[in-house]
């Protein structure tokens, strides 16, 4: 059950990453900008309670209320949060300490002690969230009561990610809050510029945030509310932003064009995750041929990624061959290169492996992103030209494709709408590695698990090095049949400033930094 729990809201995170839209605010007299900022999203949260949201866009209803311990900078640089001062200790990856600065202070006034730190990342490591596993191997320590020192019993050489707003672990919860666990769920008990207002909101409608006078810096705090506002129809939410009720919503490729030509609104869009096909049966269980690495390279030499992602993407997507996008940690040029699309190249491996005859592949995905199914369809289409057919079968929504996935029927998934826009460490753990989420037949490869601990251990130096090892690892025995990079679009009014995607990150910075 807690496996289905956390597949649930790994789905969430990535679905909701280029599905969700958020925008809009009050605008004041005489064009001065926003003095509210409204954001629209397509969904309501599953909870506010950080060891339970599935973060993503959702990070916009928890950003307001919780500070982190450390924060993502604009250039992809960790900053400061709640912590000050930050780091490693000794050289194995192991170890990572934490200073509070000083006079930090909760919503409720109690200040915050290197023991509330722990005690919130304790009450974290039992939740549902997509990240808690990252945290559940940790131990902690409190040397005095403003530091306290993480410890993982493996090597981790990106430590410090895991307390940015990303992951949530680093959002401390205040001891009343820990006191009331069924509370956290529907009200916040954070320590950020913001606390939410339940008198100003209606839960699964909008959701107010008000200024924090606890906060420990009041400069920070740049508007008079913040309200989310739930909008399922993205259609309703360019004619909100057109209208100026919002201020910045996710687009899709459907609408971001009809808003191109209007200089009210700016444009900003970002390759962030790749859409594809998760080879899951890499032992040959389901299909035996899978287990066969020279079938999984004839699959990737027979797809035309690029005519299928212009067909599909348009302008907002480009064609991918390995699972990790430009720009971010363990992007490979050379991983890029392996599998041109050469279709009598694919008949030949498929041959050599003895299946000149093709083979059958059960393949779920959800039907709900019409993007995916756009894209399998078209899959399907031409790696039945080599000979191999792909059974399809469609979820109308999240539970019904996780339920699908864990009767370990399908030999390979799709995760819709797609997948990745993180450091490689952690983008592609949840795939190939033998415990991650996603590698339901547990499979075990011995080339990966020696490249993701070379990465593991690595340091400042050689980090970028075995990080583009480890794709390379996985593209070269075709783990898995990466289609297309897709682009995450946000549409926000003009005046808004402070929107960005930060380098090497898929989500765009806190709406707390935003100005106008």
């Amino acid at each position: 059950m807690k496996r289905r729990t956390a597949l649930q809201a790994s789905i969430g995170v990535v679905a909701m990453a280029t599905l969700a839209a958020c925008g809009g605010g009050q605008t004041s007299g005489g064009g001065a900008g926003p003095v509210n900022l409204t954001i629209a999203l397509s969904s309501a949260p599953n909870s506010l309670d950080p060891a339970q949201v599935a973060v993503g866009p959702f990070l916009n209803y928890m950003d307001p209320a919780y500070a982190t311990l450390l924060t993502r900078k604009a250039d992809g640089t960790l900053g400061a949060g709640l912590a000050d001062e930050w780091g490693y200790v000794g050289t194995k990856n192991t170890q990572f300490k934490l200073h509070l600065r000083k006079g930090v202070k909760f919503a409720d006034g109690t200040p915050i002690t290197a023991t509330d730190v722990v005690n919130s990342f304790k009450y974290f490591q039992k939740g549902s969230g997509p990240t808690v596993a990252y945290f559940r191997p940790l131990t902690f320590a409190t040397p005095d009561g403003s530091t306290v020192v993480v410890s993982s019993p493996t090597p981790n050489p990106d430590m410090g990610t895991l307390f940015t707003p990303a992951y949530m672990g680093g959002a401390v919860i205040s001891p009343a809050g820990l006191k009331a666990p069924k509370k956290l769920a529907s009200t916040t008990f954070g320590a950020g510029p913001y606390v939410y207002s339940a008198q100003q909101s209606v839960s699964g409608d909008h959701y107010v945030y008000v200024p924090n006078k606890n906060y420990y810096d009041q400069a920070a705090v740049h508007f008079k509310k913040i309200t989310v506002r739930v909008m399922p129809n993205v259609n309703s939410q360019v004619q909100a932003l057109k209208s100026g009720q919002i201020d910045l919503m996710y687009g899709t490729p459907d609408v971001a064009p009809t808003v191109k030509d209007d200089k009210a609104i700016t444009t900003l869009q970002k390759p962030t995750t790749w859409a594809g096909l998760f080879l899951l049966d890499r032992n040959g269980t389901v299909v035996k041929g899978l287990g066969d690495e020279r079938v999984r390279q004839a699959l990737n030499f027979a797809i035309d990624r690029a005519a299928i992602t212009k067909a599909v993407y348009g302008d907002y997507g480009s064609p991918i061959a390995q699972p990790q996008m430009p720009g971010y940690d363990g992007y490979s040029p050379a991983a890029e290169k392996m599998y041109p699309y050469d279709p009598a190249k694919a008949k030949q491996l498929l041959k050599t492996a003895g299946y000149a005859g093709g083979l059958t592949i059960p393949v779920n995905y959800g039907s709900f992103d019409p993007s995916t199914t756009k894209m399998v369809q078209a899959v399907q289409d031409q790696l039945a030209k080599v000979g191999v057919k792909l059974q399809l079968r469609a979820a109308t929504n999240f539970g019904g494709w996780i339920n699908d996935l864990l009767t370990k029927k399908y030999a390979a998934t799709v995760l819709s709408p797609g997948t990745g826009g993180e450091a490689n460490f952690y983008a592609q753990q949840a795939g190939f590695t033998k415990t991650g989420i996603m590698n339901v037949f547990g499979v075990d490869d011995p080339d990966v698990d020696a490249a993701y601990s070379r990465l593991a251990a690595s340091d400042a130096k050689s980090s970028a090095a075995a990080s583009k090892e480890l794709t390379d690892v996985i593209v070269r025995k075709a783990l898995a049949l990466p289609v297309s990079g897709t682009d995450t679009i946000a549409l926000f009014n003009s005046k808004l400033h402070g929107v960005k995607f930060p380098e090497g990150g898929a989500q765009l910075t806190s709406n707390t930094l935003w100005t106008t």
